[in-house]
């Protein structure tokens, strides 16, 4: 018969809820818009007298150009809250205060940290040496480094990944687990997942293993690291499957593992799962932050995707929570689209701006022209030119000069004289320079 592992719970407290969680941004600005104080302290007790990981985590990432007001949240979260450190939560307020004006609080934090028996994992050191490096803060970039390179992976993290990759998975590898009698902490098991980030079959056989053992329930903490594992491997399936059992096991994906997750599939262009990623955090009370979705609309138009309702999917999101799209986050996806000559869906955005209530303008004819005499298409610029100046729109003199440069090359000189006959019009100054381009 096997044995089975001790467990200890000394990370986090799986039991604590929030009641208030289905309404985080009213944490958020009674702690953003109050000077910290006894009395805040005493509201913030009474008001919400319990916290869970994820509206932690979102009231720090929510505070992260203010280092000084999430610092003194995280003392009052661990201090006065009765929450134990957590390696996601601490290395979060470290990135927060590696910024030249909180450099005390940040070292203060990593003293009591040490004191406590944490270290800064590597990947968290990574992140705040480039911080540092960028800062030209040479001489913390150098204390840090020396720091991580000091710190060495935790023995029973380290006796775990090494029968875990000694071999395939099975019973003899569950076998000698066992034997190790081990005493797990949340970090620990995060500490082990991250070590099998590049094994993601591997990280769940040990997160399920982990589960079996009737002492130990996973909680929002470990179930974000899984999830994170499969995000980072861009493991598609296993990763939304994982969302869905979070979400089933009554948590949340916390801010900071949709932000990393949100990276990754913007930069390997995974637009369809990132848009779901997006839509599935809107549908939480852990919205991202508004610019997330210019950000996301600008991507899906660069990565010159021709499925226009992903843009749509965002849309819709973003405007069911009540907020409303500027005409200059419509003119930067449709400057994107017409940039690359994918004039049909440029002006399927056009389309859905005047139905939001921007008519087309300078702007955005000029977008369109730019983008048609880029891809050649000089005669549908010139049409294009015709409606512009009938609705009241006057075209810039770069425009008239790419217009009739295009004209010219392609032999179309008929074209080109109507086109300086109109620029004449409203620049005469520049009809010289003009006619010089004409000619040449």
């Amino acid at each position: 018969m096997l044995k089975q592992p001790i467990i200890s719970y000394n990370c986090f407290n799986v039991q604590q809820y929030l009641s208030f969680s289905s309404k985080p941004d009213s944490l958020v600005e009674l702690v953003s818009t109050s000077e910290w104080s006894d009395e805040l302290e005493q509201e913030l007790g009474q008001s919400h007298p319990s916290l869970d990981h994820e509206t932690v985590i979102y009231v720090l990432k929510k505070l992260e150009k203010n280092p000084k007001k999430a610092y003194e949240f995280y003392n009052w979260v661990y201090g006065k809250n009765g929450f134990k450190h957590s390696i996601p939560v601490y290395s979060l307020v470290l990135r927060i205060l590696s910024q030249k004006e909180s450099l005390e609080d940040f070292w203060t934090l990593i003293t009591k940290l040490s004191d406590a028996g944490h270290h800064i994992d590597k990947r968290t050191g990574w992140s705040i040496f480039a911080d540092f490096s960028k800062q030209k803060l040479s001489n913390d970039a150098v204390k840090l480094n020396k720091m991580v390179e000091e710190s060495s992976v935790d023995t029973t993290v380290k006796s775990v990944v090494e029968v875990i990759l000694g071999s395939d998975w099975n019973d003899q590898v569950k076998s000698k687990l066992s034997d190790l009698e081990l005493s797990l902490s949340d970090n620990s098991v995060l500490s082990i997942l991250w070590e099998l980030r590049e094994y993601p079959s591997k990280a769940l056989e040990f997160f399920r293993w982990v589960e079996e053992i009737q002492e130990y329930k996973h909680n929002a903490v470990t179930y974000n690291a899984i999830v994170w594992v499969f995000g980072f491997k861009l493991c598609i399936e296993e990763f939304w499957k994982l969302v869905k059992e979070t979400k089933s096991a009554g948590y949340d994906i916390d801010m900071d593992t949709y932000a990393k997750a949100l990276k990754v599939f913007i930069n390997k262009k995974k637009m369809k799962d990132t848009v779901e990623l997006y839509e599935l955090m809107m549908d939480s009370p852990y919205k991202p932050p508004i610019e997330d979705c210019s950000y996301i609309l600008g991507k899906i138009s660069l990565h010159g995707t021709t499925d226009l309702s992903l843009a749509d999917r965002v849309i819709k999101k973003f405007e069911e929570a009540g907020n409303t799209l500027s005409k200059s986050e419509y003119d930067m996806m449709h400057r994107s689209f017409s940039n690359l000559g994918k004039f049909d869906e440029a002006n399927k955005i056009m389309e859905t701006m005047k139905i939001a209530g921007y008519a087309p303008d300078n702007v955005t004819f000029n977008q369109i022209v730019y983008g048609l005499c880029r891809a050649g298409k000089f005669e549908e610029a010139c049409n294009t030119l015709d409606v512009m100046e009938t609705q009241g729109n006057v075209p810039d003199l770069k425009m008239r000069t790419t217009l009739i440069q295009g004209l010219s090359k392609t032999g179309e000189i008929d074209k080109a004289l109507a086109c300086l006959t109109k620029t004449q019009e409203t620049y005469s100054d520049s009809v010289a320079d003009l006619v010089k381009v004409l000619v040449n």
